[in-house]
């Protein structure tokens, strides 16, 4: 059994701008790169690090590594996140003219990827990670990966959303390749996260 604390990245370029990244490229901004490092030392502890591909996570993750004194970062495609098709780099009053009535019904365009399939690549992926992490004899895994991923796990196993700011995330709990979602976890200052920030390691880590 493996337990991994599933983290959305740090604040990119798109997300300031509000534009829908899906597997875009987009890099951190400086105060996504300044809340990475105010994060890195509370999340001190963890032995194996692992990140999507994307840039904004392999970022993040680098930033977390070097304030929390791990060395060595796995990079693992299959947790980048969900692939939007034509609404990539769009913001919403965009798709909303051009897709009238499509996110209000909760309809999705071709090539969107769909919680189905998103969430089969990231279980598949998960299950490995924690293998790895069994035969490192590590029982807690660091992920960087993105929201798209973590709200889709969240929905498949029935649970309430709750709001995921960047740098917040949920335990996930893996046993014989079964993935079982967990309670959510903000890692950041106070005055970005309000009431949810995690204040101290002891806090984050759970065990």
């Amino acid at each position: 059994m493996a337990r991994l604390l599933l983290l959305r990245h740090a604040e990119s370029e798109w997300n300031a701008q509000g534009r829908w990244q899906g597997q875009a490229d987009t890099p951190l901004t400086e105060r996504g790169r300044r809340h990475a490092a105010q994060a890195g030392p509370l999340l001190a502890g963890f032995e194996m690090l692992v990140c999507s591909d994307l840039c904004r996570a392999r970022q993040s993750a680098e930033i977390i590594a070097a304030g929390a004194g791990i060395d060595v970062i796995d990079i693992e495609p299959r947790l980048r996140e969900r692939n939007a098709g034509p609404w990539q780099g769009l913001t919403r009053p965009e798709i909303e003219r051009d897709w009238p009535g499509y996110l209000s019904s909760g309809r999705r365009p071709t090539r969107y990827e769909s919680d189905e399939q998103l969430v089969a690549r990231a279980e598949r992926a998960l299950a490995d990670i924690a293998r790895q992490a069994e035969r490192r004899g590590t029982p807690e895994v660091l992920v960087i990966t993105h929201g798209g991923v973590i709200h889709s796990l969240t929905v498949r196993a029935g649970l309430t959303m709750v709001p995921m700011p960047n740098l917040s995330g949920r335990w996930v709990t893996v046993r014989n390749g079964t993935v079982s979602v967990g309670e959510p976890v903000t890692v950041g200052d106070a005055e970005q996260h309000s009431s949810q920030a995690v204040e101290a390691g002891n806090e984050v880590r759970r065990t």
